[in-house]
């Protein structure tokens, strides 16, 4: 899913929690969370691409296949699980939760909307698999960006 696709997500996840809660800051939390979870594609960018970062050298990269490894660390299912064992551990932390269900929605909709294997997000797989973007993704995943 496109990151201009997570972001409307998110902000309809965020006011529907501010709704809901009438608090903002786990609607804020909901929200950064929803969105900013594909920091990890930078990662994947300077593992695969090297230095000289910028937007649109960072959006070719996806777009030209110039990614060979897709770590995407913090798109993972073991983490969500890890973010449900602690929501159980603190009873429901208001924050976590709220942070947990930012994640989990983000996680969900890009199992729905990408080309991916139904093991993708599990880092498991992933490492079993090399991290080989060819192995993990249904298709080559150019224009990929999520």
């Amino acid at each position: 899913m496109k990151p201009i696709c997570h972001l409307a997500a998110s902000i309809i996840t965020g006011a529907t929690v501010f709704l809901t809660t009438k608090t903002i800051t786990p609607s804020i939390a909901c929200f950064l969370v929803g969105w900013l979870v594909d920091v990890d594609h930078i990662w994947d960018f300077y593992k695969n691409v090297g230095k000289g970062f910028n937007i649109k050298r960072f959006v070719n990269a996806f777009d030209n296949g110039e990614i060979k490894k897709a770590y995407l660390y913090l798109h993972s299912y073991e983490l969500l699980f890890g973010l449900i064992f602690l929501c159980f551990l603190t009873h429901f932390n208001y924050l976590l939760a709220f942070t947990t269900l930012g994640f989990a929605i983000h996680l969900v909709f890009d199992q729905i909307f990408n080309p991916v294997k139904p093991l993708t997000y599990f880092i498991t797989y992933r490492i079993l698999n090399s991290y080989n973007k060819d192995i993990i993704f249904k298709i080559n995943p150019k224009k990929l960006s999520s």
